[in-house]
């Protein structure tokens, strides 16, 4: 599970530090991401300038 977090995208995790990820993901949501960056943005509802 703590694997799969080193596999999101740069982005994501600035997101998740600062705490802009939408709140109804958690960290089973992150842990279960896609590994495609672009599809771990859609899953997240976050595009590239949001994060």
């Amino acid at each position: 599970m703590i694997l799969s977090l080193a596999f999101l995208a740069p982005d994501i995790v600035k997101a998740a530090i600062t705490g802009t990820i939408p709140r109804r993901h958690g960290l089973s949501t992150l842990t279960d991401l896609p590994m495609d960056w672009t599809e771990q943005r859609k899953t997240l509802g976050l595009s590239r300038s949001e994060a």
